[in-house]
């Protein structure tokens, strides 16, 4: 069966990809904002009066090919990670229409994964997680995203994707594929009717790689970001430092292009427009990526804790962090990679 036609995205350019004949076709949209795309789309759509091939109930295995040709092929740096994923999926999923889809199949998922009857080895529970949040990505992309609109998904047919126990919330750590898929997105997350990077992909992009608590990020201005010397000064002249201490820290080699793009489209003095909140927004953009657990301290323990891994000294972390040496030590010196080698008696 051929591919309805659909919007996808290439090189930041949108176009219109469909089958003619037997051939995979593209026509260019001539923009790379997807709203002004969308408009487009429903255009040609009307003009060529393309007949739409519904399924009121379509397959998990449909569900996937959909997401991964129209929201992770081209516009996922780690695209290559998601056929291995979405093969395991498949290999219980698969052949299930949507409305057969029932709790008690991400329980058996869970078994045969974890016990390695499905993929080439015994999952842990985060990676038995991680697929399943994938797949309630996916469906959620099948009722707000998939193009044509005609192909959406009413949200009553969404079952329950029931995932393993999530880390308890103090100890949560972004995972690498976590981490991946938020760079992936918050680097070139657009806003709503607009070219400029959206202000929660300028929070997320500053809180992953400077590590900065919510409020000094918030409040963070361009005249404190020098590109010159590659640094950003987090306390503003004239502000006196507290017990929160807000450093001065190198701008990251994946941070400076967004930095970059970002003051290009600047609006006011702001690096995120203003200095009001971000929960709302770091909520649904948790929502709509499936990752769960995710708030603002998390960026700020994610990167603590990778660092200790890399083996930088606990000095250089604190510095980085505005935190006492004695509270970095406390938290995080038992992951150190030579965490008490020296201890033992080798005679």
């Amino acid at each position: 069966m051929s591919k309805p036609p659909r919007l996808q995205q290439r090189n930041k350019h949108w176009y219109v990809a469909y089958t003619k004949d037997g051939r995979s076709k593209r026509d260019s949209l001539w923009t790379t904002n997807l709203q002004v795309a969308e408009v487009r789309f429903q255009g040609w759509l009307k003009e060529r009066r393309v007949n739409i091939e519904v399924q009121d109930d379509p397959t998990i295995e449909f569900i996937l090919e959909q997401w991964m040709d129209q929201w992770i092929r081209g516009r996922m740096i780690s695209e290559n990670r998601y056929p291995s994923l979405c093969k395991n999926l498949n290999a219980y999923f698969g052949k299930m229409n949507l409305s057969e889809v029932e709790r008690k199949h991400s329980r058996a998922y869970y078994e045969m994964r974890s016990q390695g009857i499905i993929g080439t080895s015994n999952a842990s529970d985060s990676t038995i997680r991680l697929e399943l949040q994938r797949l309630r990505a996916a469906l959620t992309f099948m009722v707000k995203r998939v193009e044509p609109k005609e192909q959406r998904l009413p949200l009553h047919m969404i079952p329950h994707i029931e995932l393993p126990p999530a880390s308890p919330p103090r100890n949560r750590v972004l995972t690498e594929e976590e981490i991946t898929l938020l760079r992936d997105t918050c680097s070139n997350l657009v806003a709503k009717g607009s070219n400029r990077i959206s202000r929660i992909g300028r929070f997320v992009m500053l809180a992953m790689e400077t590590a900065q608590r919510k409020t000094a990020i918030c409040e963070l201005k361009w005249n404190q970001v020098q590109f010159d010397t590659n640094r950003i000064h987090f306390n503003p002249e004239g502000r006196r430092q507290t017990q929160k201490k807000r450093p001065t820290v190198t701008i990251s080699p994946v941070l400076r292009p967004v930095l970059e793009r970002a003051y290009d489209e600047r609006i006011n003095d702001y690096v995120i427009d203003h200095d009001r909140g971000v929960w709302e927004p770091l909520k649904k953009l948790a929502d709509d990526l499936g990752i769960e657990g995710l708030h603002p301290h998390v960026f700020r323990h994610t990167w603590a804790t990778r660092a200790v891994l890399r083996g930088v000294p606990m000095k250089k972390i604190a510095m980085f962090l505005g935190d006492r040496e004695k509270t970095v030590i406390d938290t995080y010196q038992h992951l150190a990679p030579d965490y008490l080698d020296d201890v033992h008696d080798c005679s």
